[in-house]
């Protein structure tokens, strides 16, 4: 199953949003505590300087996670300087997942930013360009505060996520005013409500800068706490008890699961029917408009078929063969095993099936983080996104173009839905296959959520903590458009 260590590594980052505002020479520190679910998972720190010149924010998320006996614990550490103006020079992030690592490294000329991803067998600048109103996330709620926040202000900004290297919109609106009571003494608020991927949080925000609360919509709550306070944790949180408090029970189980091959997913809810991928497993045959500009999705999934319907060449985005910092093609140990594994066969899609089952064969099926495609290769095991990153790999480097989707898939074992990771190839068509579960074809309780590399742990946010889900066999004989199915 997949490990939410990413997801909850995504929530995580908006607590150091919240800096003060300065003047002359000076520095300052505040910590939050972190709850998911009211059980205490970590803590955030923050330590800021600043002189004339210039600003400098550190950094360090940490929140606390076992697998068994092996410690899952996530740090995130940036650094991050703004000139005088509040405006980004530099920054630097440094990922830390069950002693692996990932480091980014950036500086801004005008509006170009150039920045070099670190992995394990990884080395590569890229750049990106900003537009001029962009604000680095770690500094965004800082950016606003600088010119003041008044109850009904809103706006968007573009912000550049520094762990994800994407920019993502932020939709943000001043609420009201508020007193929260912290140390046993009233402070002044102003509750601040931020949207951005999905995910929404509402943050109470201090005259001085600093963050009082902060709670999101995914369950997760954060309070500033005394330094002590904040770094006490007790028991860590289990991978266990992760899987099953983000699990998206249906009303009813499904018996012998990977024997269905035709269902119907009501899910709800859902803010536009355009967030839900169609393809030609999965169609949307309703959709049902709720309360608050909702929606209610029918859809219907089925099982991959056994033969292949098409063999048409189309041209296929040149990305889906590309390296990255997960997933390392052009490594000499990726491209031996991927020669190895492909042999003379000409037939792409027996390549991927081989593939398919030699990543199922000799990777262990455990609750632990590899964080790239190298780091399950040398390790030999990992959930359900190290068996899909080292099949994308192996895959890419056979010739075959290979993406990477993140949805749900039913769990006898949890009683629900979990949420995943698998591949899909283009062998003539796009066809998903299930590393981890040894299945060559997907079955139809994979619900595909999202797909493609960049992003789409983050735009999963649309769906964790609030997705509900009921199902029945297929009965309905027309899509959306009213077309036979």
């Amino acid at each position: 199953m997949k490990l939410l260590a990413q997801i909850i590594l995504f929530l995580l980052c908006g607590s150091a949003f919240a800096q003060p505002l300065f003047q002359g020479v000076g520095e300052r520190e505040d910590w939050m505590g972190t709850y998911y679910q009211d059980q205490k998972i970590g803590f955030t720190q923050v330590q800021t300087r600043w002189a004339p010149e210039s600003i400098e924010v550190n950094s360090r998320v940490f929140f606390q996670l076992r697998s068994g006996t092996t410690d899952s614990s996530t740090t995130i550490t940036q650094k991050t300087i703004l000139d005088a103006e509040f405006k980004l020079r530099s920054f630097s992030v440094l990922q830390e997942i069950a002693g692996h690592r990932q480091q980014v490294e950036g500086q801004i000329e005008g509006y170009r930013l150039t920045y070099r991803v670190r992995s394990r067998g990884f080395d590569k600048e890229k750049f990106i360009d900003l537009p001029p109103d962009a604000l680095p996330s770690s500094t965004f709620l800082l950016n606003l505060l600088k010119k003041g926040l008044s109850v009904g202000q809103k706006g968007t900004i573009p912000l550049f996520m520094e762990p994800f290297q994407m920019l993502m919109d932020v939709h943000y609106e001043v609420l009201r005013q508020e007193n929260l009571e912290y140390e046993k003494k009233p402070v002044a608020t102003f509750v601040v409500k931020q949207m951005f991927g999905g995910v929404e949080s509402t943050l109470w925000v201090a005259e001085d800068g600093s963050v009082i609360k902060e709670t999101t919509n995914q369950g997760f709550k954060s309070f500033k706490e005394p330094a002590l306070v904040a770094q006490q944790l007790k028991e860590p949180l289990t991978v266990g008890n992760i899987i099953t408090m983000s699990r998206v029970k249906p009303s009813r189980p499904i018996d012998r699961p990977h024997r269905m091959r035709e269902l119907i997913f009501n899910l709800q809810p859902i803010r536009s029917p355009d967030l839900i991928p169609q393809d030609q497993r999965q169609k949307i045959l309703a959709v049902e408009p709720l309360p608050k500009g909702l929606f209610q999705i029918s859809l219907l999934v089925r099982t991959e078929p056994a033969q292949i319907a098409s063999h048409a060449k189309v041209r296929i985005d040149p990305k889906y063969l590309e390296e990255s910092a997960q997933i390392q093609v052009q490594h000499p140990l990726i491209r031996r095993l991927a020669k190895e594994l492909a042999g003379d066969n000409r037939d792409v899609w027996r390549v991927a099936q081989d593939i398919n089952r030699w990543v199922f064969l000799n990777l262990e099926k455990e609750l632990v983080d590899t964080v790239t495609a190298l780091d399950a290769l040398h390790e030999r095991r990992g959930e359900c996104q190290s068996h899909t990153y080292l099949f994308t790999a192996l895959a890419r480097a056979a010739g075959i173009p290979t993406r990477i989707v993140n949805g749900l898939v039913y769990s006898q074992e949890y009683d629900g839905f979990l949420y995943h990771a698998w591949p899909e190839v283009y062998v003539g068509e796009w066809r998903a296959l299930d590393p981890t579960f040894g299945q060559n074809r997907v079955d139809a309780t994979h619900i595909k959520l999202t797909e493609g590399d960049e992003g789409g742990p983050f735009r999963l946010m649309e769906f964790v903590g609030k997705i509900k889900i009921d199902w029945s066999p297929r009965q309905a004989r027309q899509d959306v458009n009213g077309k036979a199915q």
